[in-house]
């Protein structure tokens, strides 16, 4: 919104989230998931963290956030890990990305671009398994062609293997099962193509909450994901923490009479004579609507209620007879045992995933060690 508005990204928070995690998986590989803007906190320097922390590899959605990272300086194996276009190979192959593939498609393309290299660079390839997420992947029955396939081009390298949990992150017993059994039919997968000679040098299947919670699907490397940035997904005893905090401060100060309202459609009036303050961050900048009149902010370790509704560009706080000061510090949420992004998606009805993504560009990223 404005230079008072940021978004702070504690970079020593993320060292820690990762040392946590490296603990716990001991010495199986790290990606580091890195997609949509590194879930909000900012590609270009998460990445070249992840670098300078030592993790294995970093996992993106699309070719463009592969290419940004590279364009960086940022030389550890960047993964594609979603579908992408036949019109992006050339540039999958000219920044030295490894793509993730459902069928063979794009192979003889690959193959045929890589041969100006003339086998001085080869091309690393992941096969996705659809264990039963039903989006991304080929079924199983079809890996071991896939792989064979892959493995019939001199310019290609099949690299690994993968696949992904619909419900590890959930504790009921029908998500417990499902995720079992895709952990099982991923296991049938990898035993099917080590019997047929395949070799495979990296196996990835666990997210964030499978590192938490389902130890047999480490394989040799993780993602983490939503764990990396402070929110678990599961409850632990372990010290993970936000990085991500936004803050802004206090743009305007104005008193209220009793009976009086505040912002569009006239959700709040007030009860009594009291003062209300305007914090300059509002639905534009990613904080939910739904939070009006439902969501407190910290000023000098208090809290003080939304009143209204939250607008494009403003969200107003009652301060009652407080001493508070245009340009005060306000905590919108961050490393806060009440103010943090899971209990804001409760509150919105989301999940903590999309309040941190959708902190848009208006808020400036704002850095520290």
């Amino acid at each position: 919104m404005s230079n008072y508005t940021i978004a702070e990204i504690d970079l020593s928070v993320l060292k820690n989230n990762i040392n946590i995690i490296s603990s716990i998986v001991k010495k199986t590989k790290i990606l580091n998931i890195l997609k949509a803007n590194a879930y909000g906190h900012g590609i270009i320097e998460i990445a070249k963290a992840s670098e300078k922390f030592k993790v294995d590899a970093i996992g993106v959605a699309t070719v463009e956030e592969g290419i940004k990272i590279r364009k960086s300086g940022v030389k550890i194996p960047i993964i594609v890990l979603f579908q992408h276009f036949k019109s992006e190979f050339e540039e999958i192959c000219n920044y030295n990305l490894s793509p993730t593939i459902s069928n063979a498609d794009f192979l003889p393309y690959y193959d045929n671009y890589m041969e100006r290299f003339k086998g001085s660079l080869k091309l690393n390839v992941y096969i996705k398994i659809d264990t039963g997420l039903n989006r991304i992947g080929a079924k199983p029955e079809e890996a071991l062609n896939l792989a064979k396939k892959v493995l019939s081009y001199k310019n290609l390298i099949l690299e690994g293997i993968s696949t992904h949990y619909a419900s590890a992150d959930m504790n009921d017993e029908e998500s417990i099962n499902f995720t079992k059994k895709q952990i099982i039919t991923f296991n049938e997968v990898v035993n099917n193509l080590k019997e047929n000679n395949i070799k495979l040098n990296i196996i990835h299947s666990a997210n964030s909450a499978a590192i938490l919670s389902y130890k047999e699907s480490y394989f040799d490397m993780v993602r983490a994901g939503i764990i990396l940035y402070g929110y678990p997904q599961i409850e632990t005893n372990l010290k993970i923490k936000p990085v991500m905090e936004v803050k802004s401060k206090i743009v305007l100060i104005k008193s209220l009479k009793k009976g009086e309202s505040v912002s569009y459609g006239m959700t709040f009036k007030a009860d009594k004579d009291t003062k209300i303050a305007l914090i300059p961050i509002g639905y534009a900048d990613g904080i939910p609507r739904k939070l009006s009149n439902n969501w407190n902010v910290k000023i000098k370790n208090k809290y003080y209620p939304v009143r209204g509704r939250i607008c494009m560009d403003l969200m107003i706080i009652e301060i009652f007879d407080d001493k508070i000061n245009i340009e005060d510090d306000v905590l919108i949420f961050g490393n806060d045992k009440e103010l943090n992004a899971e209990n804001m998606a409760k509150k919105s009805e989301t999940i903590s995933y999309e309040i941190l993504t959708n902190i848009g560009e208006r808020v400036k990223r704002v850095y520290k060690d």
